[in-house]
């Protein structure tokens, strides 16, 4: 039969590894937990980054090809609320050479980082 030292020293050790056990899985469930927000955060993050593509028609006013902007009179964009109104509007890509002031145009924009919105593509209209 073991000593009264003995049976308190195996509990004492005991509930030591209870402890420690129990510390780890609450740790461990815990850095789960913010990795699973975490993670959750940076798809929002991506999603929020992806710009919104919106089309519009108008007649194209003039041409500042240095500067890499058009100007266009546009029909009303109702996905942003606007009526139509002439703006400027800067190229993410080079002005396609057959297209000049005074030509109807379709085109696409998305909203840059600065929260002005840009033209991705242009065309002449039909």
């Amino acid at each position: 039969m073991p000593s009264l030292c003995e049976i308190l020293f195996t509990k004492e050790k005991t509930m030591k590894t209870l402890a420690f056990t129990l510390a780890f899985a609450l740790a461990a469930a815990g850095g789960t937990t913010h990795a699973a927000e975490h993670a959750h955060d940076v798809s929002q993050h991506q999603m929020a980054a992806e710009p919104a593509t919106l089309q519009g028609t108008g007649v194209l006013k003039a041409v500042d090809a240095k500067a890499g902007k058009v100007q266009i009179a546009h029909e009303p964009i109702a996905e942003l609320g606007w009526p139509a109104m002439t703006m400027w509007f800067a190229l993410r890509k080079p002005l396609p050479g057959n297209i000049k002031a005074g030509d109807r145009v379709r085109f696409e924009m998305e909203q840059a980082q600065s929260k002005a919105w840009a033209i991705t593509r242009i065309e002449r209209g039909r």
